[in-house]
């Protein structure tokens, strides 16, 4: 079966369905669900392709921004050299 239709779908929608500052995980369950509903035929591994090949496109895309960067504001370095 051929999921390119899928993935270009969901990507072209990507802006109604998953909202500003959602991470990928919570995406990830947004395009789940959004799959289940529209397509029910697909089956699990079906979705999980087509789910990873837009979040792939988002990635690259920078939708999801800085969310694994950790907290910029911390002063690690100030705590590590405080003798």
């Amino acid at each position: 079966m051929n999921l390119a239709p899928f993935i270009a779908d969901l990507l072209d929608r990507s802006d109604d369905l998953i909202p500003v500052n959602t991470d990928r995980v919570a995406a990830r369950t947004l395009l789940l669900e959004e799959l289940s509903l529209g397509y029910p035929d697909l089956n699990p591994l079906q979705r999980g392709q087509i789910v990873l090949s837009v979040l792939t496109q988002l990635t690259a895309d920078d939708r999801f921004g800085w969310e694994f960067c950790g907290d910029i504001s911390a002063d690690d370095l100030a705590t590590e050299y405080a003798d």
